[in-house]
């Protein structure tokens, strides 16, 4: 009888091991957490361009706030990431016993550095030869470490269409230590070290603003933005305890989420040009990622047909190509589109956004294919087809 049993359970666990953990509908998140980003860096935020071009005053407002809340999604990429990671890990625990950290840390060379690296060196040639093009040796050296964020803090933003990469650095971190705390610690213990990185992220944030420091020093510091994270992790723990929403549920969730960026992005960006306050960051982050997480709710599990759709599923599938290299394809649709109104402006994001998804496709199918490819070899708990 025990050796049915052990059997069984041995049966129960491959079967755990070879089932694909794959939610279509975050895919389709990732893609909107990436639009969030682009429209933030494409859209005009100052109101002398919305007044030229006749705009009411309120309108400009509601505008800038609107577009600028899509800096936001990178707080829901990084919720999206921990809840993802942590499941994964979670699930290859329990199928195997415990959390392969070679072959962990193998995968994520292979999904992350392929791209990373190759675009990494061509931004730094492209600095020797275009002129308006500026990224010190001190910066590539900092994303070569993964540690182009606390570049930025050191240092301030480099004039490149690299910016973007420092988000990539504060997840490498992320997925550099929290397979070590992961690998053996019961779940209550999980729990309590999240519920501490929320406190350190807060206190940290409320130490600096106290500090004077410079803008940069807060919103690139990675213990400023654990945030998102670690409410991501706790997303993930305690997953099997979360209630089945209804549509109206889901809808209220995305629909006051995205009302809270909007807000907090009025109330932490004052004046003409937009400047930002280290006081409002410190009390506006942790309602930024209270609402990525809520919007992360509102589709988890979600069967809705627009979230199920097959070319927004394969944006998700390319979002990592279109989030780092959009600021290139933007780059390259100011000098396709001059713009000079609103619907210039339009025109020249829709050249970028087509640009961007050539490229990310490009990318995809021809640089990371192959290695993502050879990260299966690796994975315990296959996660979604290449």
């Amino acid at each position: 009888m025990a050796i049915v049993v052990a059997a069984r359970s041995e049966e129960a666990a491959t079967a755990e091991r070879n089932e694909r953990f794959y939610r279509p509908e975050l895919d389709a998140l990732r893609f909107f957490a990436f639009l969030g980003v682009f429209i933030f860096h494409a859209a005009p935020r100052t109101m002398d361009f919305y007044a030229a071009a006749g705009v009411p005053r309120w309108l400009g407002n509601l505008l800038i706030s609107t577009f600028g809340a899509g800096a936001y999604g990178v707080d829901l990429f990084f919720a999206l990431s921990a809840y993802l990671i942590t499941t994964l890990l979670l699930r290859e625990r329990a199928a195997t016993g415990a959390v392969d950290l070679r072959g962990f840390y193998l995968r994520r060379i292979l999904r992350i550095w392929p791209l990373y690296l190759t675009f990494v060196c061509f931004a730094a040639l492209a600095a020797l030869a275009i002129p308006e093009q500026h990224l010190p040796l001190r910066y590539v050296v900092g994303y070569c470490l993964l540690a182009g964020n606390w570049s930025y803090v050191l240092y301030g933003l480099p004039v490149s269409f690299a910016i973007p990469l420092w988000t990539v650095s504060i997840e490498e971190q992320f997925y550099l230590a929290w397979p070590l705390a992961l690998r053996r610690a019961p779940v209550r213990m999980m729990a309590a070290i999240a519920v501490g990185l929320l406190v350190l992220a807060n206190v940290w944030r409320v130490w600096l603003a106290f500090s004077s420091v410079p803008i940069e020093a807060m919103e690139y510091n990675t213990f400023t933005r654990l945030d998102p994270i670690a409410l991501g992790i706790l997303i993930a723990l305690f997953s099997h305890r979360l209630p089945q929403l209804s549509r109206w549920q889901r809808s209220a969730l995305l629909g006051g989420s995205l009302a809270t960026w909007i807000a907090v992005y009025a109330f932490s960006v004052s004046s003409n040009p937009p400047r930002l306050s280290t006081w409002k960051l410190t009390l506006g982050h942790p309602l930024t990622a209270i609402a990525s997480v809520a919007i992360l709710l509102a589709a988890m599990g979600s069967q809705h047909v627009f979230l199920r759709n097959r070319a927004l599923l394969y944006l998700g599938k390319i979002s990592y190509g279109l989030y780092v290299l959009h600021e290139f394809a933007h780059y390259c649709a100011v000098r396709l589109v001059h713009a000079f109104s609103p619907a210039t402006v339009a025109a020249q994001s829709l050249v970028a956004l087509a640009l961007t998804i050539l490229l990310a496709a490009a990318s995809y199918h021809w640089l990371e294919s192959p290695f993502l490819r050879l990260k299966e070899r690796f994975a315990h708990v296959q996660s979604r087809p290449v």
